[in-house]
């Protein structure tokens, strides 16, 4: 029988303990897991929410639990706090929090990770044989109210309202906790308009139902949009004319629109938010082509000098690395860690 000599014995057992590390570090069972937050099953938020956890989850070291809440004022709290590590959705829903904008909500410790171009189309629901044409004929009408659980969809229709000289007074208001509950309303007839987007799959589940339509916002004027910034306080986009066709939503309409964003807190790691950006920032064409909403994540798109809250430190350096972030950029992070304060 052979004896291997100290030094080889030495260098045995050198190689060994690498190859074990290396089989640990990949090891799917090591990888830290961090809970991703997004809203109801059948909006579009849980929709994109659980693609992006996903490519996040298979693209990186992380292992992502996607959680599904009522809305935002749920899980919004619990990603301030720290129990919740990422998550997503339009700016309005963060920005209501941040800001402390008719929510309850007071946070301060949310922090971008990325953003997008505006690419979610936003607006109001009505039925197929409705007589509505436009927002003007809200009037008098049953329109969804109150949102609870997700307040920026009221922010939304009020300001929406308001560009068409039109308030809550002048509609007969339906109460619904949140965006899915308010489509619902529309199937079941006690709506007769509710604030959705054509691209959640609600709306598709809802046309299949009893046939849907959204009413086009394609002349706004500048006036009117400078009215629905100014009532709902936040930096809401006209959308370009879809180039898609659904068959309730034809090519050609225009609706409102608003980025989107990746969100963490302040109490997650470092390393965590590196490695979501990183694995969204290497698989663009992939998260793009995952979800119509989703298309405007572009990797160019990631610094928005319209956010108002500020980044994540890991996020800031990372963008840096890709030459992205600028003396605006600065500015800009600067301005709001003062209002974090």
């Amino acid at each position: 029988m052979s004896i291997i000599s100290g030094r080889h014995r030495a260098q045995f057992l050198s190689a060994l303990a690498v190859a074990f590390a290396a089989t640990v570090a990949v090891s799917p069972s090591m990888a830290q897991t961090v809970v991703y937050g997004t809203d109801k099953v059948g909006s579009i938020v849980n929709a994109t929410g659980g693609t992006i956890g996903k490519i996040i989850s298979q693209r990186s070291a992380l292992t992502v639990r996607v959680r599904s809440f009522a809305g935002p004022e749920a899980w919004i709290p619990e990603l301030d706090s720290g129990k919740v590590q990422f998550g997503s959705h339009f700016a309005a829903s963060f920005f209501v929090a941040f800001n402390n904008v008719g929510s309850r909500l007071h946070t301060k410790n949310l922090r971008l990770v990325r953003s997008s171009k505006g690419a979610s189309l936003l607006g109001f629901m009505v039925r197929k044989d409705s007589p509505i044409k436009s927002i003007k004929d809200l009037k008098g009408k049953r329109v969804t109210s109150g949102y609870g659980g997700q307040p920026v969809i009221r922010v939304m229709t009020e300001a929406s309202l308001a560009a068409h000289g039109l308030t809550y007074n002048d509609v007969t208001k339906v109460p619904t906790v949140a965006v899915v509950g308010g489509v619902q309303a529309i199937v079941e007839g006690r709506a007769d308009a509710a604030w959705a987007s054509p691209m959640m799959p609600q709306a598709r589940q809802a046309n299949a139902k009893v046939g849907i339509r959204f009413v086009p916002m394609n002349d706004l004027t500048d006036a009117q949009m400078d009215t629905i910034r100014k009532v709902s306080k936040m930096p809401f986009l006209y959308a370009d004319k879809f180039k898609g066709n659904m068959p309730y939503f034809p090519k050609g309409t225009q609706l409102l629109t608003q980025e989107m964003y990746v969100i963490a807190s302040s109490h997650t790691s470092d390393k965590a938010v590196r490695a979501a950006a990183e694995a969204l920032w290497n698989n663009e064409a992939e998260l793009r082509k995952s979800h119509r909403a989703l298309a405007g994540f572009l990797n160019k798109s990631s610094v928005s000098l319209l956010a108002e809250l500020p980044y994540h430190p890991a996020a800031i350096a990372f963008y840096k690395e890709k030459g992205l972030w600028s003396a605006k950029a600065d500015a800009m992070q600067a301005r709001l860690m003062k209002k974090a304060m």
